[in-house]
């Protein structure tokens, strides 16, 4: 994989990610996320470098399994691993968040729908910067 074609595109990446969280949680399910609020860290407008690193890996980790495993560079390959990659994090957070908090099972699930959308326009965007190993 190309350098700096990679960068570009997790670049390109953590922008959509950042824009897309915001509008996700801070307008489309913001009374529903009030349910949990309660359970923010105090501080967590301290952590916010936390928060962008978190982003940041994630989207890194999303582009370098696309790489891995990408073969034509389709926007259906895309949309392919994007919905991989969503059942796979949502899994890892959205259920395990719902099973060991109390938070309501709509609130998950809307989450987890998010995150299939997130995912899969991730997807599609790193389609367009296929190939990534040439």
């Amino acid at each position: 994989m190309r350098v700096r074609r990679f960068a570009l595109a997790c670049s390109v990446l953590f922008v959509a990610a950042i824009v897309w969280n915001g509008l996700v949680h801070l307008v489309l399910l913001r009374r529903a996320d009030a349910v949990v609020r309660h359970l923010y860290r105090p501080d967590l407008a301290d952590r916010t470098w936390a928060l962008l690193s978190v982003t940041a890996g994630v989207v890194v980790l999303f582009a370098w399994g696309y790489s891995r495993f990408a073969r034509v560079g389709s926007i259906r390959e895309g949309v392919g691993y994007g919905v991989f990659f969503a059942l796979l994090a949502g899994v890892l957070v959205d259920l395990n968040q719902y099973v060991l908090f109390p938070i309501p099972g709509r609130l998950a699930a809307a989450w987890f729908l998010g995150g299939v959308v997130e995912f899969v326009v991730y997807g599609i965007i790193l389609s367009r910067f296929h190939p990534l190993a040439g």
